[in-house]
């Protein structure tokens, strides 16, 4: 199935893939907070997801970030803005987290490209249109 208009899976992956290894961990944080602001439950909890497994790769359960971040779990789980913010700080600590978790995001749920910072997306963008 072709994603993000004539894109195969394939392509879209590749090129976030790209965009996200650009980017600066703060500046990726700072917009996936305000992206959060206007993401739904499901799309909240699959950015959570994927930041924890970026943090078990590295050898650090869920749990330990959570007390890293001095949130919790619950917290995270239920929308709690300030917690997610928390979260995402810590992440910036160990740099590359937030980079392979929205890694892992695309690769798992190609379709949740268009839920990225915006910025991102529009990087994406370019650069399929440039290697078309």
């Amino acid at each position: 199935m072709s994603l993000f208009g004539n894109w195969s899976a394939d392509a879209l992956v590749g090129a976030a893939e790209k965009c996200i290894a650009k980017m600066d961990d703060a500046d990726l944080a700072r917009a996936l907070v305000v992206r959060s602001a206007v993401s739904n439950a499901g799309d909240r909890e699959a950015l959570l997801e994927t930041v924890f497994d970026a943090f078990r790769d590295r050898g650090e359960s869920s749990q330990d970030a959570c007390e890293g971040a001095a949130t919790t779990l619950d917290q995270l789980r239920s929308g709690d803005r300030a917690a997610l913010v928390s979260l995402l700080d810590y992440a910036c600590q160990s740099p590359g987290v937030l980079k392979e978790a929205l890694t892992f995001l695309v690769e798992r749920q190609p379709a949740s490209i268009n839920d990225l910072p915006p910025e991102l997306v529009e990087s994406i963008s370019r650069r399929l249109a440039g290697s078309a």
